[in-house]
């Protein structure tokens, strides 16, 4: 099945010259995961909101205030009816999945208990909480899934407050179980945080359904992956955790009334969203989950499945190229890692871009933990660790990562063959041009590669 969009979105026109052959190609862009473009609708609806309806948001009493405000509160009801959250959670609107997932480790670090993290987790929903207590890592398995059995173990020996999962990998696609991670948590006594950076715009999503507990505690994700402008996401959190927390960020916006010697604090998601948001942002966020669900989530996906098949088969079918992680297309959403033998990952990232016009993503992905495992370094990390101590970079040619190709809306079966006959072309050291590495560069062409508009 194809979804007839690609004259929604502007970047679809986008063309680039080769420096190497000096041929002009249409982009493909296959770097989705990262961040997606906006269709003209959205596009549309942004302008709109800054050439007419731009204010400050909340105590203004002048008309376009109330204007920008209604709009901007507008977009905390999408959020929650989007993803289908239950009526006692509520929705704190944030900068990016980054700050959402902060937030929510923010939320229940007053609590006692460890929490539980994933070794399939971005760094985003790894870091914040091992830097408010104690935490302890769930293991994968040899096919990059999650082991539910350590899970399992984990919970039984920890007191745990929070098992913290992904939705979908940002490295391989690959969706977790998570019905059995939210039960298995709820059974012992602990809350769970779901990143669903990677899911958002890929699957339909009704949290309330999510297992038989009532689904996730927590769930966060970004407008830049699910076709708006960056600077706007959203965390779905339990309303009665809001008022328990001190404020995330204190400021303008928090509070009910300073005095010199006390402090009021307010209740719900305004306790935790000082200062002036981006009401921009949010306003195209919301203006992208309605032009999602205009489309139709379930078509989405039968979109995408088509095409992750196509990719996936025609990869693992190239001699000398492994695809990461195994699991059925039907368990993966469309972000494919995987390595060409021979040939670092820098260097197969640059030849797609500049000798096929294919836009796509290397190196460890912000997710080191889960990237180690999959690659099999194992006792290797130790010299990676002092090479980087004494001053190396993790750009250098000898650092170990993959590519990614991120598949979105407008992608066709025409632009998946196109990568598939590119890597193929790569895996077999059949490119043109002349590579050399430089540290400020990465790895460079004999020129730089132009860019044309719209043909």
């Amino acid at each position: 099945m194809s979804l007839d969009v690609r004259e929604d979105f502007p970047v679809t026109t986008t063309r680039l010259t080769s420096p190497i052959d000096g041929q002009e190609r249409p982009l493909v862009y296959m770097d989705h995961a990262a961040s997606t473009h906006a269709p003209q609708p959205v596009l549309d609806a942004h302008q709109r909101f800054l050439s007419e309806a731009y204010a400050n948001v909340h105590r203004g009493a002048h008309h376009l205030s109330a204007v920008s405000t209604e709009a901007y509160e507008d977009v905390r009801w999408k959020c929650k009816a989007f993803v289908g959250a239950r009526t006692d959670q509520d929705v704190l609107l944030a900068v990016n999945t980054t700050a959402a997932l902060d937030k929510a480790a923010h939320l229940v670090a007053h609590e006692p208990g460890r929490t539980l993290i994933t070794q399939m987790e971005h760094h985003s929903n790894d870091l914040p909480h091992r830097a408010r207590g104690p935490f302890s890592h769930v293991a994968i398995d040899n096919q990059g899934q999650l082991d539910l059995e350590d899970l399992e173990r984990k919970l039984e020996r920890y007191e745990t407050k929070l098992v913290a999962v992904t939705a979908a990998s940002n490295v391989t696609g690959i969706r977790p179980k998570l019905g059995t991670v939210v039960d298995l948590a709820h059974e012992h006594g602990a809350r769970v945080l779901v990143d669903g950076a990677q899911a958002l715009a890929h699957v339909p999503l009704d949290l309330r359904n999510i297992g038989d507990t009532g689904g996730p505690d927590f769930f966060a994700a970004a407008g830049h992956k699910a076709y708006a402008p960056m600077g706007a996401a959203f965390l779905v959190a339990p309303e009665a955790l809001l008022d328990e927390a001190p404020p995330y960020r204190p400021g303008g916006g928090t509070v009910s009334l300073v005095g010199t010697d006390e402090v009021l604090w307010t209740d719900g998601h305004e306790r935790h969203e000082g200062g002036t948001p981006n009401v921009p942002g949010a306003v195209a966020m919301g203006a992208a989950l309605d032009y999602l669900r205009g489309i139709g989530l379930t078509r989405i996906r039968e979109h995408e499945v088509q095409l992750l098949n196509q990719l996936v088969t025609g990869l693992s079918g190239t001699p000398g190229v492994t695809v990461l992680g195994e699991a059925p297309v039907e368990d993966r959403v469309g972000a494919i890692g995987f390595t060409v033998d021979g040939v670092h990952h820098g260097l197969v990232a640059k030849i797609l871009d500049n000798e096929f016009g294919i836009a796509t993503r290397n190196g460890c992905f912000c997710a080191h933990p889960y990237l180690v495992r999959l690659l099999g370094i194992g006792d290797d990390v130790e010299d990676l660790r002092d090479h980087l101590r004494q001053g190396g970079s993790t750009r250098e040619p000898g650092f170990p990562g993959a590519v990614r190709a991120s598949l979105g809306l407008y992608n066709t079966e025409e632009e998946v063959k196109r990568l598939i006959d590119a890597v193929a072309t790569i895996a077999a050291e059949g490119w043109q041009g002349s590579y050399v590495w430089s540290p400020e560069r990465d790895w460079v062409p004999e020129k730089p590669r132009a860019i044309t508009g719209s043909t």
